[in-house]
């Protein structure tokens, strides 16, 4: 099963995390090791950023789009 880009695994991991949770506390509450929960955060946390970095992406298209809908043309939308 996955949540967005994270499977449900990564994603249960990094709720936790981010309620404040340690590694060690996680992985008594999941029933995993420590260091399965170090690299579902750090595969999460990566997962996340190349996400951000596409939305960027898609803002900046965007926002591109509006400029030449308005009349823009060339260089004078990426200034």
């Amino acid at each position: 099963m996955k949540v967005g880009i994270l499977t449900y695994r990564q994603a249960e991991i990094f709720k936790y995390h981010t309620l404040g949770y340690s590694q060690e506390e996680i992985s008594k509450l999941l029933d995993i090791s420590q260091p399965r929960v170090s690299a579902a955060l750090k595969e999460a946390k990566k997962k996340i950023e190349n996400a951000r970095e596409t939305l960027k992406f898609l803002e900046d298209l965007n926002y591109l789009n509006e400029m030449k809908s308005k009349g823009f043309k060339g260089d004078l939308i990426l200034r």
